[in-house]
């Protein structure tokens, strides 16, 4: 027993000391997802709030200019919320699929450019990364130029001095990101979100903007198209109590005197719409060879004085 034990110590004696275990390597964080970085947007909103607010703003404002055609405010006409919904919603169907697509291509050129860079092709994202960049600044130097030269503004096609900043800013902040991405980082952390906010608002602001030019020119259109097809709608046909002032030549009037309440009766209006009981009509006074279109608009009450009737076209 005391040999075994004696023999014991000596192995332990010249066995070699334990080695510490290292610690483990620090973990390195996660990387965010996509949906982490639409975080900078919920900034000013959510998404989806933003899009319905920029698809409802375009549709009002097509409304309004659609209407201001004929010479009718919608302030004049006080529309409901749910009627100026309406009119607005058959404007917007092109608007929300341009945006859709939008999105939906970003996503995926966004999905690409990070699959490059986790295969770590960095010259090749560094290209792109200068790309990017110099396109976002092209596109926003074209803005601001729109922004501060009232001439080039005025004289450049619908929403392109604020369609190049909603896109110039974000494309540089963009490029920025995947040059860190790479290993070089330009900003610190702070500064780098303080980038996306600013470039998040830009591109709202623009799109609002942007949205709103366009609209316009939609809603110009569309009271042209509605000018040119009122022959297509049905026909009013007026009998007042009392006389209407200044009717154009191209309205049929008759007089059918005193023994009749309603004597008087007008032939070839048109119905524009009806709100809080007044009646808004246009003549029918454009022509399928007329290249220009000169409208005026009629607002009567609706009530006792007149009786409509809706003939056919």
């Amino acid at each position: 027993m005391r040999r075994a034990a004696a023999r014991q110590a000596r192995q332990e004696r010249r066995a070699p000391p334990p080695v510490a275990a290292e610690p483990p390597p620090p973990e390195t964080p996660p990387e965010k997802s996509w949906a982490d970085r639409l975080n900078t947007l919920t900034t000013f909103g959510p998404p989806i709030t933003i899009i319905t607010g920029l698809l409802i703003w375009y549709g009002y404002v097509a409304t309004y200019q659609r209407f201001r055609f004929f010479g009718v405010y919608l302030e004049l006409a006080d529309l409901s919320n749910q009627d100026l919904i309406l009119f607005g919603v058959e404007t917007i169907y092109p608007a929300a699929a341009l945006l859709l697509f939008g999105f939906l291509l970003i996503l995926l050129v966004h999905a690409v450019v990070t699959r490059q860079l986790a295969a770590g092709r960095n010259r090749t994202m560094r290209v792109v990364a200068a790309l990017s960049m110099a396109g976002g600044a092209a596109l926003t130097v074209r803005g601001l130029i729109g922004l501060v030269n009232a001439r080039v503004s005025a004289d450049e096609s619908p929403g392109v001095t604020p369609l190049s900043l909603a896109f110039g800013a974000p494309l540089l902040v963009y490029g920025l990101w995947i040059l860190s991405r790479t290993g070089r980082d330009f900003l610190s952390a702070g500064a780098t979100r303080t980038a996306r906010i600013i470039a998040a608002g830009i591109a709202v602001v623009g799109l609002f903007w942007g949205g709103g030019s366009l609209a316009a020119e939609v809603g110009v259109a569309r009271g042209l198209e509605d000018a040119k097809t009122l022959a297509t709608r049905p026909a009013v046909v007026l009998y007042c109590k009392e006389p209407i002032i200044d009717v154009p030549p191209e309205i049929q009037y008759d007089d059918f005197g005193e023994a009749f309440p309603h004597r008087h009766r007008y032939q070839g209006f048109r119905l524009l719409l009806e709100s809080h009981d007044r009646l808004f009509l246009v003549p029918l006074t454009w022509q399928p060879t007329d290249t220009t279109v000169a409208i005026s608009t009629f607002v009567l009450p609706y009530d006792d004085g007149i009786r409509l009737q809706l003939m056919a076209p």
